[in-house]
């Protein structure tokens, strides 16, 4: 679980949607340790093959939609304990409701990744690159032990990017609100995080922004999922 409270979000010392360095202040949540694999992936792709239930599905998602992952029948892709990629937003929101979860919000990505203090990996402020995979070529999940987060969650730096709840707006850190700020309420592309196998290292900075089409894909773009904390 990730404590409430505030942390560091964003930078002042690079792209300018990024830009300003500024406190935010996030409800306690949860988030898993490891971003989703094939094989939770396919436990979910069955359900739907079996029952045609897309009552969890976003409502706005395109018409006939299945939830396969692009190469599906790919060996090289679909290794059981590699992170699902090549899935779209729609993908990642289904499979995060199905599994009674869903997906982080910008804010609460950047917390879980950055911790309280600021930094610009994971691990610390300084690049190591054993710490994370920017090989070009897929891992399993957990497998780079070295780079987890403060709050234990592993692959936050590359691997594959990461699906977030939130609309994009390059000017978002200029008008958010300080607390649980959610993105903007529309714009044209949804927020992913965390830079994949193929990334340079400055992409792979924990508060490095980006922005995908929430119906497109591409080789390493998966998911990890959230979950509210009830209060007592």
């Amino acid at each position: 679980m990730v404590s409430a409270g505030e942390f560091i979000m964003g930078t002042d010392q690079a792209r300018e949607d990024a830009y300003p360095e500024h406190k935010i202040y996030l409800n306690a949540f949860e988030i898993d340790c490891y971003e989703v694999t094939n094989a939770q992936y396919w436990e979910f792709l069955e359900y739907i093959k079996k029952t045609n239930d897309h009552s969890k599905c976003f409502k706005g998602e395109p018409s006939n939609k299945d939830h396969t992952p692009k190469f599906w029948d790919n060996e090289y892709y679909n290794v059981p304990d590699y992170p699902v990629a090549r899935i779209d937003w729609y993908d990642a929101y289904a499979y995060a409701a199905w599994a009674g979860k869903r997906l982080p919000t910008e804010a609460e990505w950047e917390k879980a990744a950055r911790g309280s203090d600021g930094r610009n990996f994971p691990w610390g402020n300084e690049w190591d690159p054993a710490r994370c995979n920017l090989s070009g070529e897929p891992k399993p999940v957990g497998s780079v032990a070295a780079g987890k987060s403060v709050y234990g969650c592993y692959d936050m730096a590359g691997g594959v990017y990461e699906w977030c709840a939130d609309w994009y707006l390059n000017t978002y850190y200029t008008e958010s609100p300080y607390k649980n700020p959610k993105g903007p309420d529309k714009a044209a592309k949804r927020v992913i995080r965390g830079g994949s196998r193929f990334s340079k290292p400055f992409q792979v900075r924990v508060h490095t922004r980006k922005s995908e089409q929430p119906d497109l894909f591409n080789l390493a773009l998966g998911l990890r999922c959230a979950k509210d904390v009830k209060e007592k």
